[in-house]
């Protein structure tokens, strides 16, 4: 992958981060498949996804989780931790929502899981994207991309 002329790829960082009960592994790759894993989710499940990039989104497959009790937010993070620099809910959604994509305007998109201790739904996936990201080359240092 290259930048637009005039422009350099940031320092290679994971695009998807991740924690929490669902399991999970981050990755380097603009894209893949996030969900509360196989089968049924648990009780009592806190799970996490931070995508960066350009514009990164997340489209939902299948989406099937106990209503008002469960619940699963889509956020817009200013900064990699989603800590500081403002979070922007995009979506907070629970039980059989119509399947949508949400994509944040801003580097940061963060997707935040919870269960209860009662019912369960046959859960979520989603697929993600993220784009490079490319910053200005300071003045004399631009190259020809190969």
């Amino acid at each position: 992958c290259a930048c637009d002329a005039g422009y350099i790829r940031e320092a290679v960082v994971e695009a998807i981060q991740c924690g929490g009960s669902c399991g999970c592994s981050g990755s380097l790759a603009p894209g893949g498949v996030i969900s509360d894993g196989a089968g049924s989710y648990s009780n009592y499940d806190e799970c996490w996804w931070i995508i960066s990039g350009d514009n990164p989104s997340v489209t939902f497959t299948s989406f099937d989780i106990e209503p008002t009790f469960d619940n699963l937010y889509v956020e817009e993070c200013g900064d990699a931790a989603c800590s500081w620099g403002g979070v922007l809910e995009l979506a907070a959604l629970s039980g059989t929502p119509a399947l949508a994509t949400y994509t944040a305007t801003e580097q940061y998109l963060r997707v935040r899981f919870t269960s209860d201790a009662i019912m369960m739904g046959s859960g979520f996936t989603a697929s993600w994207t993220s784009g490079i990201l490319c910053s200005a080359c300071e003045k004399g240092t631009y190259k020809n991309a190969p």
